[in-house]
């Protein structure tokens, strides 16, 4: 691992055989999981938009396509993990996505814990459940 330097956050690298493969981050500033895009059933607003380099999608099924994540690149879950209460997420496809644990307020000054690799290959995603699965946070009170 190497520390990368941050303001407000600790940040870490993770290096497998020379390469990142991921990122830690412990801090007040992380938000939950979360994928930013638009749906919409209008085509025209789609190609105006679109055509901008913004993330926007074209749906007959606007509504139902959207509560269900249907452009989502990542599942999520959430799942208890010795006692503490964490967001997963895992890529849909192998080629796309993020592999990652979300834990909020971690400590009495409510710090996040966040791990997230951009390696999707299959062994290095049942790699990280299993050390997801191993994570424990000690209690503040």
């Amino acid at each position: 691992m190497n520390k990368v330097k941050s303001i407000d956050t600790d940040i870490y690298d993770i290096i497998f055989h020379e390469r990142k493969i991921g990122s830690i981050y412990y801090g007040s500033y992380y938000k939950p999981f979360v994928e930013d895009y638009s749906v919409t059933e209008e085509k025209e607003v789609y190609n105006k938009v679109s055509s901008r380099g913004a993330k926007i999608y074209y749906s007959k099924y606007l509504e139902q396509d959207y509560k269900n994540g249907i452009f989502n690149d990542n599942y999520y879950y959430y799942d208890t993990i010795n006692k503490n209460v964490a967001q997963v997420m895992l890529p849909k496809k192998s080629d796309k996505g993020l592999i990652g644990i979300y834990f909020d307020s971690v400590d009495v000054d409510k710090n996040k814990f966040v791990i997230i690799s951009n390696d999707l290959n299959e062994e290095n995603k049942n790699t990280f459940l299993k050390i997801f699965k191993t994570i424990k946070i000690k209690p503040t009170h």
